[in-house]
């Protein structure tokens, strides 16, 4: 049986990812209307987002298989890198963009517009929890496999979106069974979420921007060498 290459595996995952994403988010979105969620609403978005930055690994990986030639003598490695660089970018905006709308939410009380969060929307956010967290897993333990630095990126991608929708889930949660005076819990899940994400982004952002810039090794791990 032929031994699949590291691109192959990286590939698989990713349409995996994709497809799984694509469903959870369609889902989301439209449990998150029918139940008056706007945190579920935004975990949707959420998923959404992880779909595209997905594609961008894809690209990134493809890139980085490449072998070298006349303009880059020792390979494309580094563009795996900026693909990894841009996913932790996507990750920060989309964190603030969940933020953003919380707050506004929640200093003009928009949510005292709508209904309260239904069960429904609960039941989206546990599906979403569980295939979140089981997507993390399979893609960490592909991306160590391989040592690929965008694939491990999207598995953080996985994880944020299993802490998102725990947050929205406890939002959604005491919004109803507390009643309705409590439905600003709603939002303020969505704001908290955005924290985590945002905390994702740069724990991805910083050693990736490290590498870009070649940084050298710390004194003592040199000493080592």
């Amino acid at each position: 049986m032929k031994q699949q290459s590291s691109s192959d595996i990286a590939m698989h995952v990713s349409y995996v990812s994709i497809l799984v994403n694509l469903v959870l988010s369609v889902g989301k979105f439209v449990a998150g209307i029918m139940g008056h969620s706007s945190a579920m609403i935004s975990d949707a978005i959420h998923s959404a987002s992880d779909v595209f930055s997905t594609i961008i690994v894809i690209f990134g990986v493809l890139l980085a298989s490449r072998s070298s030639d006349a303009d880059h003598p020792y390979g494309h490695e580094k563009q795996e890198y900026v693909a990894t660089l841009f996913l932790a970018f996507v990750l920060m905006f989309t964190g603030l963009g969940i933020g953003y709308e919380g707050l506004q939410s929640i200093l003009h009380k928009t949510y005292l517009d709508r209904e309260s969060p239904a069960l429904i929307a609960m039941a989206a956010a546990i599906v979403s929890i569980v295939t979140k967290e089981a997507m993390f897993w399979y893609t960490i333990r592909a991306a160590r496999k391989i040592n690929s630095g965008a694939l491990s990126a999207d598995a953080w991608h996985h994880r944020s979106d299993a802490l998102s929708s725990i947050g929205t889930a406890i939002g959604i949660g005491g919004a109803i069974l507390l009643g309705n005076h409590w439905r600003v819990l709603d939002p303020i899940a969505a704001v908290v979420v955005s924290f985590f994400i945002m905390k994702v982004a740069v724990k991805l952002l910083i050693p990736c921007v490290d590498e870009l810039r070649e940084k050298s090794l710390p004194a003592d791990v040199e000493n080592e060498i």
